[in-house]
């Protein structure tokens, strides 16, 4: 059958009618075992919290529901997850062309970064554009740690500098996917804000005070979902169990 199916008696083009979603399969692949850590955190008694990649994304998706229901709490969230991203990115960026200098510069050689025989490979469901966001993220962590080790290996940098390059930006992913774990969901909305002070209060004792164009609306995230009042779709929490799944365009 073709794409576009012509009316009989008159000739006219008509566009046949599509129905159901689109599909693609997206997967995560890390070579490191320093960004493998970052998927899922640590969560040990007697340690403190790191969020992983997966904490970091289920916890996007409560704050991605409550900016949806006009709280503006979880706008500021997103705005200084984005900012933080931002920041993150940027140092990655500036360290990962520092270190493809230093390898350029070792003529004699044609180098192909370090990697392993069988990666690690995470198949990627989520609900929110900064999880993926974040999940490329912790691929460019783990891009420059390739990097960084084959320096390491051949001399370009010494084992103590390889470690700080490493370190300094696991520290700086860690401290993004942390950020929104300091989010509390109390239901707040910037038409109640004023008439609920005790709890708006409240809210900021939690999680900080919020800047007026903020609150106002004037300022939110660039990929921030539109304001659709208390009666959305409830989004499911993210899942890596099926390495099977795909990404559901919707």
């Amino acid at each position: 059958m073709s794409q576009v199916q012509r009316i009989a008696g008159n000739g006219a083009a008509k566009p046949q009618n599509f129905s159901g979603t689109l599909h693609s399969e997206l997967h995560l692949v890390l070579q490191t075992r320093h960004a493998q850590l970052l998927v899922r955190g640590r969560m040990v008694e007697d340690k403190p919290l790191i969020a992983g990649l997966l904490a970091f994304a289920d916890r996007l998706r409560l704050i991605w529901q409550a900016a949806a229901e006009d709280d503006p709490f979880a706008d500021w969230f997103l705005v200084r997850t984005h900012e933080a991203m931002s920041v993150a990115e940027a140092r990655m960026d500036t360290e990962m062309k520092q270190l493809n200098l230093q390898l350029r510069s070792t003529r004699t050689f044609h180098i192909a970064p370090a990697e392993v025989k069988e990666p690690f490979r995470m198949a990627l469901r989520f609900s929110t554009p900064y999880a993926y966001r974040a999940a490329r993220m912790l691929g460019q962590f783990d891009e420059l740690a390739c990097h960084a080790f084959t320096a390491k290996r051949i001399g370009v940098i010494n084992a103590e500098q390889c470690h700080d390059v490493v370190r300094a930006c696991a520290r700086r992913i860690r401290g993004v996917f942390g950020l929104p774990q300091r989010f509390r969901r109390l239901g707040i909305t910037r038409d109640s804000a004023h008439d609920a002070q005790p709890m708006f209060q409240r809210a900021e004792e939690l999680m900080g005070v919020l800047p007026n164009d903020v609150l106002t609306g004037v300022r939110r995230a660039p990929l921030a979902p539109p304001i659709n009042g208390a009666e959305i779709q409830q989004i499911p929490p993210a899942t890596h169990e099926n390495t099977n799944d795909s990404v559901v365009f919707e």
